[in-house]
């Protein structure tokens, strides 16, 4: 916010921290129902990927990610692959 306003934004025009909270989760919540109907529209079946790592205290971190196509709106196959 304080990039995209530059140097002008003063404190008021701040958002609240649970003001962003709300926006994030919301902004969760599409991009998830957006991602669960794209999966179910897939063209055959869905591959997932995994990759762990351990930062340098040895927390311990696996990412999975789904791959798959979709007919795109002028009949090509479009790949799509998102973090789970």
């Amino acid at each position: 916010i304080i990039y995209l306003a530059g140097d002008d934004i003063t404190d008021e025009q701040l958002p609240h921290r649970t003001k962003l909270t709300q926006d994030i989760l919301l902004e969760h919540k599409k991009m998830f129902m957006k991602l669960q109907n794209d999966m179910k529209d897939a063209l055959g079946r869905i591959s997932f990927t995994t990759d762990l790592w351990s930062d340098p205290i040895l927390r311990s971190f696996m990412a999975i990610t789904a791959h798959f196509l979709l007919c795109s709106t002028d009949g090509k196959l479009e790949y799509r692959s998102a973090l789970i």
